[in-house]
């Protein structure tokens, strides 16, 4: 887009992103776009194959993004989880997530999924976080 400024974020210690056509965050005219993080390391090695994991990690790679624009996670507004079998793995998700967050915590929202992108995948984050101009 003629203009606009666009500032693209893939930090080392998140999986690569280039090298699959996307990048980890943009920010672009003071707004702050993410791309959905999953419980990978930078390696490209799953955190383990139950949510807990999975979720520490995601929260991980987004803290390791946030770092890149000088935020943290206590900056987060909202939280949107995208979660496979959310009946049976949200209290697991939830304690990491209160583990992460504080009072006031963030807006959330969470969606139950069918499968992410990968079948190994159990979750995958977003968030929203003010950044100005």
């Amino acid at each position: 887009v003629c203009g606009m400024e666009r500032r693209h974020i893939n930090p080392e210690s998140a999986p690569d992103s280039e090298a699959h056509g996307y990048s980890h965050a943009i920010v672009a005219d003071g707004t702050f776009y993410i791309s959905g993080q999953v419980g990978m390391d930078s390696e490209r090695n799953l955190a383990g194959d139950d949510i807990t994991a999975q979720t520490r990690q995601a929260f991980d790679n987004v803290e390791a993004i946030l770092a890149e624009i000088d935020r943290d996670m206590s900056d987060v507004v909202k939280v949107k989880a995208h979660i496979v079998d959310p009946h049976e793995r949200f209290a697991e998700y939830n304690e990491v997530y209160r583990a992460v967050f504080s009072e006031p915590y963030p807006c959330h929202t969470v969606l139950g999924v069918e499968q992410l992108a990968g079948p190994e995948y159990l979750v995958e984050i977003e968030v929203d976080v003010p950044v100005g101009n």
